[in-house]
């Protein structure tokens, strides 16, 4: 009797224990992580395109993973995975030709977009013969991740977008224009006041020859018709083409309302670095800019890609309290 009884308790319990854990969430697969390697790509490359699957459900499950180019699809199976677990899946492109592209991947619940460049064998991927000066046009566009903390700010979050407006000299130098956008404006503490600045907009000159920034203007909410500049005049074997131990000096002014305040700096290439960033894995020059006392300490630093001298990521922290991290997520050649 005692053994009939223990067993009626185990099996009470096993329904207990079932009906209480119940069968869970179904499954349900998310994307995230997208990549293209190489980027830019050169025709007769194979591009190779990953990202991460993660079942957010409770229930082991399986899907099929597909992407689309152009008129180009493939698919891949991720079986039995389980709930709350991730897998890895990677895709082989054949780049046949030169342009623009989106690779799209998608599951049945979710799906993910990222774009990349083919270029010309022994072309820079802005259509400059190999060696030359990298070039812009009107139409290209740049998309940026920004973040910023400092002083009251916990975190700000916001999205730059950069289009080549046309072309404007500053000083004696030729330069693009730029025309940048902030969405929503990007919430900035200022460096020596405790004063909260919203900015809409900021436009950047870039040297033609150089490839570097020469002048920075932004609209401030708090400042209504009286734009913020930021200027930079460089001396010595500046710019591109840039070089792992290359140096230069200049100095930044900064005018902003009342404030008007110039600061020396020193650059310096620190050499080539592979960086992975939302729009994908690049090889970029490493640049830094310090203050002649304080070598060790960076305030500004930016890894330009090495084959359109694009920025690909920025770290500022000189101009406002706290630090700014832009990370570019997406970007356009114009045709």
């Amino acid at each position: 009797m005692k053994r009939v009884f223990g067993v009626m308790v185990v099996l009470l319990l096993a329904v207990s224990f079932l009906a209480a854990c119940g069968p869970g969430a179904p499954a349900e697969f998310t994307l995230s992580g997208v990549t293209v390697s190489p980027s830019p790509a050169t025709v007769d490359d194979t591009v190779t395109i990953s990202a991460t699957v993660k079942n957010v459900g409770e229930q082991s499950g399986d899907c099929d993973v597909g992407l689309t180019i152009g008129d180009y699809t493939d698919s891949k199976s991720v079986s039995a995975l389980a709930g709350g677990a991730s897998s890895s899946v990677s895709f082989s492109y054949a780049a046949t030709t030169a342009g623009s592209y989106t690779a799209e991947l998608s599951t049945p619940d979710d799906s993910a977009t990222k774009s990349f460049t083919v270029k010309e064998e022994g072309v820079d991927g802005n259509g400059d013969g190999d060696g030359a000066i990298p070039t812009q046009s009107v139409g290209d566009t740049w998309v940026y991740d920004c973040s910023y903390t400092g002083g009251r700010i916990e975190l700000h979050t916001c999205e730059l977008t950069v289009t080549v407006v046309g072309e404007e000299p500053v000083g004696d130098e030729d330069c693009y224009k730029s025309a940048g956008v902030f969405e929503p404006s990007a919430t900035r503490e200022a460096a020596d006041m405790p004063l909260t600045l919203n900015i809409e907009t900021a436009d950047i000159w870039t040297s033609k020859d150089h490839l570097v920034y020469l002048k920075l203007s932004s609209a401030i909410t708090e400042l209504p018709g009286l734009p913020s500049t930021v200027t930079w005049a460089l001396t010595g074997d500046y710019g591109w083409p840039f070089a792992e131990g290359q140096t230069w000096s200049g100095s930044v002014r900064v005018v902003a309302g009342v404030l008007d305040e110039i600061t020396d700096l020193e650059f310096e290439i620190l050499g080539v670095e592979t960086l992975t960033v939302p729009a994908g894995t690049f090889d970029c020059y490493h640049m830094v800019a310090y203050e002649p006392a304080k070598p060790g300490t960076y305030v500004n630093e930016y890894w330009i890609n090495t084959d359109d001298a694009s920025v690909v990521k920025e770290i500022e922290r000189s101009l406002w309290k706290g630090e700014e991290i832009r990370e570019l997520s997406s970007y356009s050649v114009a045709p």
